[in-house]
């Protein structure tokens, strides 16, 4: 895996510099004026850097960084956006960012380039000498191609800029109150409870703090899912037959079915990429194979970044207030003692489906900016020789994202239902925040 990982990071950072020899003009972009001519190439470059950091680790902080420098970069560059204003205006506790000096130039690239290589140092912790010599690569390739000058004022003065973005969100996130430990936790006993499940039987789950986390939107602070379908073990009941659902589908799962199921395990670890990364390479793809300029990526990064933040801490908030049995303690108990379902459960609370929630809400915000007829080929496993999945739509990756747990045996439909409507929901929220 180290092997692969070094051929990827310099396959990426080689492309970054190629990149940054192109600079090639956008086709398309949602923003007008200046940010036209600037190329999102900087911006693409950094996320494909970090998604592919994320090999090696999985965190539940990945979303959580994600969040943060997708703000940082389009502080970093919003003043080439006309009309724009700050995210500090918008968000919660968000504090006032530095500002430019107005009677004096800037090459946002050159802005955009130092705000990224300060924020994946301070952010990213472990990172190993192969990661920060791919991350000093990266910044001296925009560096060397942008400078117009040994002493340009113009240069210093943008590099300047971007960094104090980046201290200044850095400085911010110190204040963040998530919590990922499950030290102290002890789950609730009822019936139809959740329970650690097969083969690892971990306990206590995963994030069961993370609710309570500060979000990036007021209007996201205290949002729980409805109450799911009422517990029963009768077998004419409702619930029943949700599960055997489950049951069902597993037993006559087709190649297609079992590939998507596999494409979007996600588990980070030397195995993958982490969730937040998968949903992060898919933005980074629409934005390269349509070609939107620095301004629109910016601000697609920014509220992708958002939703997926804000749509962990509801969907976790929600999975342990109800804490509902996963479909494999049920299957086991009622239906099949032996079964196990297609991929390992994660080790949470089964209600409503995070994939579908996190993913959803995130292609949705990236929709809002990006368009809703944006179509996009997810390539992320290309280097473990998996066929790349092509989408009409963003959100159409959020439905497979959310659907996969099904033929997984993981998730029960409704739940999947409710994640993709409450994501889309909050995708909505997020990508409707007025910026310019």
């Amino acid at each position: 895996m180290k092997k692969l990982f070094l051929l990827i990071v310099t396959v990426v950072t080689l492309a970054a510099f190629n990149g940054c020899q192109k600079l090639d003009i956008p086709k398309f972009g949602g923003h007008s004026s200046i940010t036209k001519s600037i190329s999102a190439s900087v911006a693409t470059d950094w996320y494909n850097l970090q998604v592919r950091i994320l090999l090696e680790r999985n965190s539940a902080l990945n979303g959580n960084y994600f969040g943060y420098i997708g703000i940082g970069l389009y502080e970093s560059v919003r003043y080439a956006i006309p009309n724009s204003v700050s995210l500090s205006t918008k968000l919660y506790q968000m504090p006032d960012m530095p500002a430019k000096e107005n009677t004096n130039d800037y090459d946002w690239q050159v802005s955009a380039n130092a705000a990224m290589a300060a924020m994946v140092r301070a952010f990213y912790t472990g990172l190993t000498p192969e990661n920060m010599a791919s991350i000093d690569s990266l910044e001296d390739a925009y560096n060397q191609k942008l400078i117009p000058g040994i002493n340009s004022a113009n240069f210093t003065r943008s590099q300047s800029f971007g960094r104090s973005i980046a201290g200044a969100v850095h400085n911010w996130f110190l204040t963040d109150d998530l919590n990922p430990s499950g030290a102290g936790y002890v789950a609730p006993m009822f019936p139809g409870a959740w329970v650690p499940t097969p083969p690892a039987f971990v306990n206590p789950p995963v994030l069961p703090y993370v609710g309570v986390a500060r979000t990036f939107l007021a209007a996201n602070l205290t949002g729980v899912a409805p109450a799911p379908m009422h517990y029963s073990e009768e077998i004419n009941s409702g619930f029943y037959k949700m599960v055997k659902h489950v049951y069902d589908v597993s037993l006559t799962l087709t190649p297609e079915q079992k590939n998507i199921a596999l494409f979007w395990i996600d588990q980070g670890n030397g195995t993958g990429l982490t969730p937040h990364g998968h949903d992060m390479a898919i933005v980074t793809q629409a934005i390269e194979q349509r070609q939107f300029n620095l301004g629109t990526a910016a601000e697609a990064y920014a509220k992708a970044g958002i939703a997926e933040r804000d749509a962990t801490i509801e969907c976790f908030r929600s999975k342990y207030k109800y804490t509902l049995v996963r479909p494999v303690t049920y299957i086991q108990k009622l239906i099949n003692s032996a079964w196990l379902p297609f991929i390992v459960t994660p080790p949470h609370p089964e209600y409503p489906a995070a994939h579908a929630y996190v993913t959803g809400s995130v292609m949705q915000a990236a929709t809002v900016v990006l368009g809703d007829r944006v179509a996009v080929t997810d390539h992320s496993y290309d280097f473990r020789g998996w066929t790349p999945r092509s989408f009409s739509t963003l959100f159409a990756a959020g439905e497979e994202a959310g659907i996969s747990r099904l033929y997984g045996g993981i998730h029960y439909l409704p739940s999947i239902n409710m994640g993709l409507s409450l994501g889309k929901d909050l995708g909505n929220r997020v990508g409707k925040i007025k910026l310019h």
